[in-house]
């Protein structure tokens, strides 16, 4: 990934349809993970599953819950996938823009949101504020019910409250929290249309990197939640005049191919 004078393979646009591709992914917690509900009856649930006296009436944070299944939302995914992408491209010397709406007006001249005319490798596949992009991503699903993924014990956590000044004794606020535990696997998948091999290495890139550690998903990830590991199973592309399959691969195939979409992306 060297030099800055980069011509990414274009995407035909969404007036020409020449294929379209299922990622099929697996996510395993390689630390506790939580992604905040957003009811107040969650935390009766969780509680009444955990079955310990907490010193709280309810735990402070608990999974985000949808049909009985722990959750990540695809939203969350996206971000995190995004953020990475960009971020490493950038190290690289490659121009990517920076969303005016998440950083305003104070971002450099040569890095503002790019038109849509014209949209950088990374508005390409994740789209802007008035343009989708070509990537779509499923929620994520733990395999197991929640009662079987929830951490058997609750964690206590101490931090510092904005409406207090720190040198006030009500600053510390003490929380309790029931995430998901390590070791629980769920699963999702991302879709794309005519999707390019960099698209694809570059999501090879992320797995790689939470191999060892380094993509978080969910809250308090300073605070020693969030790590997971990410594994590819299956990539199907379709042909669309007909549709009908025209590509599947798996296993040892499934590698090579991811292999050679990275050394795409690494060459920039």
């Amino acid at each position: 990934m060297e030099g800055v004078e980069v011509e990414f393979e274009r995407m035909e646009g969404f007036h020409k349809l020449k294929s379209l591709w299922k990622i099929e992914y697996r996510v395993t917690t390689l630390e506790p993970l939580l992604t905040q509900s957003a009811t107040e009856e969650a935390k009766e649930i969780v509680d009444s599953i955990l079955g310990k006296t907490i010193p709280k009436d309810l735990p402070d944070a608990v999974p985000l819950i949808f049909d009985g299944k722990a959750v990540v939302t695809g939203n969350a995914v996206k971000g995190v996938f995004r953020h990475l992408i960009s971020s490493q491209l950038r190290e690289a010397g490659i121009p990517i823009c920076f969303q005016e709406v998440k950083h305003g007006p104070a971002v450099p001249e040569g890095l503002k949101q790019c038109p849509p005319d014209r949209p950088c490798f990374i508005c390409t596949w994740f789209g802007t504020p008035s343009r989708q992009g070509a990537l779509y991503f499923s929620m994520l699903k733990s395999i197991e019910p929640l009662e079987k993924v929830l951490a058997s014990d609750p964690i206590p956590m101490i931090a510092i409250r904005d409406d207090y000044e720190a040198i006030d004794p009500r600053a510390r606020a003490f929380l309790v929290l029931a995430p998901v535990r390590e070791g629980v696997e769920f699963s999702g998948w991302i879709k794309g249309e005519n999707l390019s091999s960099e698209i694809i290495g570059a999501i090879k890139e992320i797995q790689d990197m939470s191999w060892k550690g380094f993509v978080k998903f969910g809250g308090f990830k300073t605070r020693g939640l969030g790590s997971v590991k990410i594994e590819v199973v299956k990539i199907e592309k379709y042909c669309t005049v007909p549709f009908k399959l025209e590509k599947e691969y798996s296993k040892e195939e499934l590698e090579k191919f991811l292999s050679e979409c990275q050394k795409n992306i690494m060459s920039l």
